[in-house]
């Protein structure tokens, strides 16, 4: 299968490794070396790993020339420039933003344990992504780092949100802010949400917590721990050992996410993180940046 990979960064240097697993042949547009969307020859499916600040021209340039999209996260900048980009969306073709943990491999089996009745009724979820970083000046950790965590708030707890506080800090006189934190409310769950750039402590955590018991997803470690609680003599306490989970994936996160979308352009099927999930999570953030 033929694709274009339209910058070579970082990031695009490892969806490039791992397309390769998937029998993909991607050529490379490298914007670093002048090569720009106008040098894609054909209407082949394009994967964007390009700036932010770049994803909206380019993703409505490319869908008015006929190709399917893959978008790295978040999509745009605003909702406002995503329902433009969805206006630019052709009915058969297809449009996929990199929500990555939608697609781990624990995200399933997470969602089993609850809907099994593991810790009783979901109430609340905590998320965090904290660890030092690259200083940026045109983006910020609200839309560099909070999308993954946003959109795994919502796999949980659906998209009827609302942001309820937002607060940010500067420690290090950067142009943009060092750490975001919000937390808001979708149906009957609460949430809130915690990233920043400049953190001793590296931690990416989702922690869910139910009227019986809690699971905490460590995503570094890959693991799973399932803890069950009562009250007793006024307190909340273990009532066993926590149950650790921890696993070998037959595929990485990454793979799972670029198997997805080959299987969907292959299939011609929607990808489970199309626009309407681009949407719902870019709202969230218009939401937290109106309380900043």
């Amino acid at each position: 299968m033929n694709m274009w990979l339209v910058g070579a960064g970082y990031w695009g240097s490892k969806l490039l490794d791992n397309l390769k697993k998937f029998n993909v042949d991607a050529q490379v547009i490298d914007i670093r070396n002048g090569q720009t969307i106008d040098d894609i020859t054909d209407t082949s499916p394009v994967m964007l790993a390009t700036p932010l600040w770049q994803h909206h021209e380019q993703t409505c340039a490319l869908l008015k020339r006929g190709h399917d999209v893959y978008v790295e996260k978040p999509m745009a900048e605003t909702a406002e420039q995503i329902n433009d980009i969805g206006r630019c969306l052709g009915t058969s073709q297809l449009l996929m933003v990199g929500h990555l943990f939608v697609h781990h491999p624990q995200m399933n089996f997470i969602k089993n344990l609850i809907s099994d009745g593991a810790i009783g009724k979901l109430t609340h979820i905590t998320s965090q992504r904290l660890n030092w970083g690259i200083y940026q000046t045109k983006t910020d950790p609200l839309l560099s780092l909070a999308t993954h965590d946003i959109s795994i708030v919502l796999e949980f707890a659906g998209n009827n949100t609302q942001i309820n506080q937002a607060k940010g800090w500067n420690y290090s006189n950067n142009v943009q802010q060092d750490r975001v934190w919000f937390s808001g409310t979708s149906d009957t769950v609460s949430f809130d949400i915690d990233v920043s750039w400049h953190w001793p402590i590296r931690t990416r955590k989702t922690i869910l917590i139910g009227t019986q018991g809690q699971i905490v997803w460590d995503q570094d470690a890959n693991t799973v721990l399932l803890a069950k609680n009562l009250i007793q003599n006024n307190r909340a306490v273990a009532d066993a050992a926590p149950e650790m989970f921890d696993y070998n994936f037959e595929l990485t996160p990454l793979e799972s996410e670029l198997k997805h979308w080959v299987d969907c352009v292959i299939s011609r099927s929607q990808p489970t993180t199309n626009i309407d999930s681009a949407k719902s999570v870019a709202k969230v953030i218009d939401q937290v940046k109106q309380l900043l």
